[in-house]
């Protein structure tokens, strides 16, 4: 029996893994903080109240290659010039999946409780009706650092924590997979000057994006199975 005939009856396919949290919550869980979600947007699209979710992200300077439209056969595939990539830049993201507004900070920094609070600082800014801002966000320990002081009080700011190891609850993480496709697939910046420019242009005029954001904001999550 050839090996196409076997692989057709075993119903096998060659193709990459999927990678998950090694610890995501189980299914009851998963759901509860779905449930939850979709509820606290409720109330938003009330205007109770606003709603983002928030992540910070790290882009680092060098090309990432993927697929696209090109000529068949090995002397038909593009090549496109790679970098050191020893620099990167940390976002600090909001995104609102009900206005489709996205608010950020963008830094050579770390990622750390100062950092976070300078975010946040430029999310109040953004809603400056001073209505409670909530905040849906993963555990790491600056989230827990910022909303245990005074400042997240003063902005009227109240975090959500999600349930550890559960990114797939995170909408801001889809924000970021677009980020990745639009302006850093296939794409290269011969200097940091230039990749710092195009983030930046990223973030600034997010606007422009909204029409293909919307469809990748909706409420469908993907449940994480560990078995």
């Amino acid at each position: 029996m050839g090996t196409k005939i076997i692989k057709k009856k075993l119903r096998l396919s060659y193709k990459k893994t999927a990678l998950i949290p090694g610890k995501c919550p189980d299914l009851i869980t998963q759901y509860q903080t779905i449930s939850r979600i979709q509820s606290l947007s409720v109330l938003a699209e009330a205007g109770i109240f606003h709603l983002v979710f928030a992540d910070p992200t790290h882009k680092v300077h060098n090309t990432i290659n993927g697929h696209c439209w090109q000529n068949k056969g090995k002397d038909g595939t593009l090549k496109i010039p790679s970098n050191s990539g020893r620099k990167r830049i940390t976002i600090l993201g909001f995104i609102d999946a009900i206005k489709i507004t996205f608010t950020s900070l963008v830094t050579e920094s770390n990622c750390d409780t100062y950092a976070n609070e300078l975010a946040h600082k430029e999310l109040r800014h953004a809603y400056s009706d001073g209505k409670e801002i909530l905040v849906i966000q993963d555990n790491a320990k600056y989230n827990h650092s910022f909303a245990s002081g005074d400042t997240i009080k003063e902005l009227n700011i109240t975090p959500i924590f999600l349930p550890p190891y559960s990114p797939n609850l995170n909408l801001i993480e889809r924000i970021w997979k677009f980020m990745k496709k639009k302006i850093m697939k296939n794409t290269y910046y011969s200097t940091f000057k230039d990749f710092w420019g195009a983030i930046i242009d990223f973030c600034g005029d997010f606007g422009k994006y909204i029409n293909e954001v919307k469809p990748i904001m909706r409420q469908r999550f993907q449940i994480l199975k560990a078995d």
